[in-house]
């Protein structure tokens, strides 16, 4: 069974009760106590946005690299699952603590603050974290960035926020434009070839080209913007086809359906 000093003082700090945070730390709370899924009081400081609490909580040995029993989120990782860049501010610039390594915390799969920002379209978190020293290209366990999360889950801000920090548009050969097209998502192509992205490189495991795939999706604006930027219409993928003779397949496919 819980404290009842620690159960109180877990109440004060989800209301924000700052005069309450302070009386029962000088009871003899814990600051670094955790509740059944590992959150310390500065995780749930930090979801609630309860920022003069967080000072406070920082200030009586609060450990800002805490993980939970989750997914091994520290309390940055939920500020930004919930785009608050004030409790950010907070942790990143808080005195003694390690800036560089807090910026880059790895979670259990090894999501950084930056991958979480992105996944749920923080824009202006993932500024502050790029501000900040975070790694824009750093990779998670399945080798993804926070420019693929923000393309996958179409997050445009994001993504431009990250483009104009030279995230690598290229990763995983090609991933993001390749994404984009099979979505169909044209302003997304269109941000990815307008900052550089290679539009002919190949895909490893069938040598298509996002043109390819543009032609399989018989999208003729994609297949305009992609020739617009340099895409090879007599690339060969691996079974010997170029993006004209798919296009052709799917025009007599889509005439014999209409016939």
């Amino acid at each position: 069974m819980e404290n009842p000093v620690n159960a109180r003082l877990r109440e004060a700090v989800a209301t924000g009760n700052v005069k309450v945070v302070r009386e029962r730390i000088n009871e003899g709370a814990s600051t670094n106590h955790m509740d059944a899924n590992g959150w310390t009081l500065l995780h749930l400081a930090a979801s609630r946005g309860k920022e003069r609490v967080l000072r406070v909580l920082l200030e009586k040995g609060g450990d800002a690299f805490a993980r939970d029993f989750v997914g091994g989120f520290t309390a940055l990782h939920y500020a930004a699952m919930h785009g608050r860049t004030r409790i950010a501010k907070l942790l990143l610039d808080f005195k003694g603590l390690d800036k560089e390594k807090l910026v880059d915390a790895r979670s259990e799969d090894g999501w950084t603050p930056l991958h979480v920002a992105a996944h749920y379209g923080r824009d202006s978190f993932v500024q502050l974290l790029l501000e900040s020293k975070g790694y824009v290209d750093a990779l998670s366990d399945k080798g993804t960035t926070a420019l693929q999360l923000a393309i996958i889950r179409e997050r445009t801000s994001s993504i431009k926020v990250l483009l104009n920090w030279g995230a690598n548009i290229d990763v995983q050969f090609g991933f993001p434009l390749r994404y984009a097209v099979i979505k169909g998502n044209v302003n997304c192509v269109r941000m990815l070839v307008e900052h550089g992205a290679l539009t002919s490189i190949k895909r490893p495991e069938d040598g298509q080209t996002p043109l390819h795939l543009a032609a399989l999706r018989n999208s003729e604006p994609l297949a305009r913007l992609l020739c617009k930027f340099g895409a090879d219409i007599h690339a060969f993928n691996d079974e010997g086809l170029t993006p004209l003779a798919i296009s052709q397949m799917m025009f007599n496919v889509n005439s014999s359906n209409k016939a």
